[in-house]
């Protein structure tokens, strides 16, 4: 039991408010979700919400990477203020590229989507295009924080998010009915306001200079060679995500409407699993691989337990109900949470891999895997939503697509290390002829 206690208590120290912090900002969907499924046209709205929100995640998609970029740069200031320009290109280049997607991409053109329910997704696109930047720059300063071992800070401030998006939504619904003045106000204030918390507190920390393991990027240049292939999967998943809804929209209104709402729950549980990659890359030089990587399938096995209760257990059926606001909706958004009670464990497996492979500068194979893997998940969940099958089944696709990107991040990852050793015992035995 001490061993037990020396293993993991420091490892539970430092991610419980981690993933906390992840847990609290994903819950920010649902709090949305509830107030939306409140108004008059509270399906069309919800249906506007997925495909609006989901737009905006895409384009935030490429700087998720900065975070744990940011926790491996944060040893040396030079490569700190190179990744601060480099946040600044990026994260304003894709707000830009939001205006313009969302002021002249026909999307109803390129899907059968009713086009009440596009109007409403396009003055939610249209409202959010700072969201980009402000995340990019919050997971910049976060990086750092996590990087000097204060990780209640990155919890405060998601507490923070969640509270003033809260208010927001409740207040504005309290005077308005439009949905998607109500879903940008309360996404915009939250995302603002913990952007500032994070700021003031990064000024207040010294940062060690350290001597780091691998080369680092020394300009712009070498910063996108390294930074390119953790963004394109990033893109990769997200962008094939952002499909799901537009495909499940052909199949009518309803099944959007779950789909909506019962992915934002999964993502909300599933969430609290993504600082595993944090703690890998800040622990893997001073802890035992093995120790973490039993506290990745723990943590993993934990999250998937809750969601399992939430689909089977009757409280959590009830909730769903209550959360859906009807039995018909509840129901079918318990399918799509039962259908993906394992991904937290399989996104806990990559997040431990993909951590792994980052400290050893292996960010093209992180890249590669996502590409095949989301490729997949786009292709199966064409196939079935044009056979008309429920939501359930593409979250079905989803977790499988998962269970592939983690076989191929363990595959690259054994086979770089056998390359390694394989050299290691030729200079060894060049060093010492028999």
């Amino acid at each position: 039991m001490k061993s037990f206690k020396q293993k993991y208590f420091p490892l539970l120290k430092q991610f419980l408010p981690m993933s906390a912090s992840d847990m609290v900002m994903a819950l920010g969907d649902p709090i949305i979700v509830f107030v939306l499924a409140s108004l008059p046209n509270g399906t069309l709205y919800l249906a506007a919400f997925a495909l609006g929100k989901g737009v905006a995640v895409f384009f935030e998609s490429p700087i998720i990477s900065i975070l744990p970029t940011s926790n491996a740069m944060a040893g040396q200031a030079k490569t700190r203020q190179l990744l601060l320009r480099f946040v600044l290109l990026l994260g304003s280049g894709l707000t830009a590229a939001m205006l313009l997607t969302g002021s002249l991409i026909n999307i109803p053109a390129l899907f059968q989507i009713n086009q009440s329910v596009w109007e409403a997704a396009l003055l939610l696109i249209l409202l959010l295009c700072p969201w980009p930047l402000a995340i990019a720059l919050r997971r910049f300063w976060q990086g750092q924080i996590i990087r000097a071992g204060f990780s209640g800070l990155i919890a405060k401030g998601s507490l923070l998010r969640c509270l003033l998006l809260a208010a927001t939504a409740f207040i504005m619904a309290a005077v308005t009915d439009r949905g998607e003045w109500i879903a940008a106000g309360a996404l915009l204030t939250g995302v603002f306001g913990e952007l500032l918390f994070i700021r003031y507190q990064a000024i207040k920390i010294a940062l060690v200079e350290e001597t780091p393991k691998s080369s680092l990027p020394i300009n712009l240049s070498e910063m996108g060679h390294y930074y390119w292939p953790l963004a394109q999967s990033m893109l990769s998943l997200w962008g094939a995500r952002l499909l799901l809804p537009f495909f499940i929209a052909t199949t009518g209104e309803l099944f959007i409407a779950v789909w909506a709402a019962g992915w934002a729950l999964v993502i909300s549980v599933s969430n609290g699993v993504r600082m595993v990659q944090q703690l890998v890359i800040r622990n893997i030089n001073h802890i035992a691989r093995e120790s973490l990587c039993y506290f990745s399938l723990g943590v993993g096995g934990a999250f998937s337990f809750i969601l399992f209760c939430m689909a089977v257990t009757p409280w959590g059926k009830a909730f769903c109900r209550y959360y859906g606001g009807s039995q018909l909706l509840g129901d079918n958004i318990s399918n799509v949470i039962l259908a993906a009670c394992l991904l937290p464990l399989l996104m806990s497996l990559q997040n431990y891999l993909q951590g792994l492979l980052m400290v050893k500068s292996l960010t093209k194979e992180i890249g590669r895997s996502a590409l095949i893997a989301n490729g997949l998940m786009v292709l199966g969940a064409l196939l079935f939503t044009q056979q008309g099958y429920p939501p359930y089944w593409i979250a079905l696709i989803v977790s499988m697509a998962t269970t592939v990107e983690v076989c191929l991040l363990a595959f690259y990852l054994k086979s770089n290390e056998q390359s390694q050793s394989g050299k290691r015992f030729f200079t060894h035995k060049s060093i010492n002829p028999s």
